[in-house]
């Protein structure tokens, strides 16, 4: 087996990355990818972990008593920290494929309904009725539309160092895909994942490239000298704006839970999620940006 190499697992180069708060919350992920990499473990099987994490996380919250609530937090952090290292266990073997990227994607959308209808039951125990249920899925639709816009800007990032790859920024189906998946009895389960994915994320994605287009039209028409080919580029690397975006991401949601749960206020960070979270991701996305065109 190849020496395992915590540059090939990572998502960018050492010299393409770019301060990511998420791996503040996954500490020591090199040691824990690398005793992983020369074991059989396939990242499918951390995906299911994962996903099994997240139920629990929903399951524990939904009991309603503070001791619970923390064995919450252990779990959705688990989670949080298993769908992390299945993607850099794919990369590292090189095994990383579409069935991957949708089954990784799916199994996040699960695991947050969990999470979430867990803490709707909560906060019912609470006396919140039926506001439990919408306040919690509000906050999870957010959620989900943050970390969209987030990797959104991921995927353009790695698609201009990189060019294409197993994640795209629009995944409807193209016609080629379509008659691909009718060979086996694999590419037609690929078909069906790759259609929940669209139902579930395919408007998300729509969504976050409208904000984005919107953005940048914003800033040519404070920069008339410029036009959309000669920022492209520029836009889509700026590792300060992606610096800035990172916390959008599930794992740093899944902190401000733990914080929130701690002190014993869950609907606390269902308002902070629906407010905060929402205005630092407009404040982000269409503050003015300079854009260095040219060498």
């Amino acid at each position: 087996m190849e020496k395992f190499s915590f540059d090939k697992a990572s998502k960018f180069h050492e010299k393409d990355r770019f301060f990511d708060i998420n791996y503040v919350w996954t500490p020591k992920l090199d040691w824990v990818v690398e005793k992983l990499y020369y074991t059989s473990i396939r990242p499918e099987a951390i995906i299911v972990l994962s996903l099994v994490a997240g139920g629990l996380a929903g399951w524990y919250y939904s009991k309603g008593d503070y001791i619970s609530s923390l064995l919450g937090i252990i779990f959705i952090q688990l989670k949080n920290y298993l769908d992390t290292v299945d993607g850099h266990i794919a990369r590292a073997k090189g095994i990383d494929s579409r069935l991957g990227r949708f089954l990784d994607s799916l199994a996040d959308a699960f695991a947050y309904l969990f999470l979430f209808t867990g803490i709707a039951l909560h906060l019912m125990t609470k006396g919140y009725g039926p506001l439990a249920f919408l306040l919690s899925y509000a906050a999870m639709l957010v959620g989900f539309i943050l970390c969209s816009v987030y990797c959104y800007y991921i995927v353009s990032y790695k698609t201009c160092l990189m060019g294409g790859g197993i994640n795209r920024t629009d995944e409807s189906m193209k016609e080629e895909e379509k008659l691909g998946y009718q060979k086996t009895l694999f590419d037609r389960f690929l078909y069906f994942l790759h259609l929940l994915y669209i139902a579930i994320y395919g408007w998300q994605d729509k969504f976050a490239a409208a904000l984005d287009q919107k953005a940048m039209e914003k800033m040519l028409v404070k920069n008339p000298g410029l036009s959309r080919e000669s920022v492209h580029q520029s836009w889509y690397t700026d590792k300060k704006f992606l610096s800035t975006i990172a916390p959008l991401c599930f794992g740093t949601q899944i902190m401000m839970l733990s914080l929130f749960t701690i002190f014993d206020c869950l609907a606390g960070f269902l308002w902070f999620l629906i407010t905060v979270g929402n205005g630092y991701a407009l404040w982000i996305v269409f503050r003015g940006r300079r854009i260095k065109v040219g060498p």
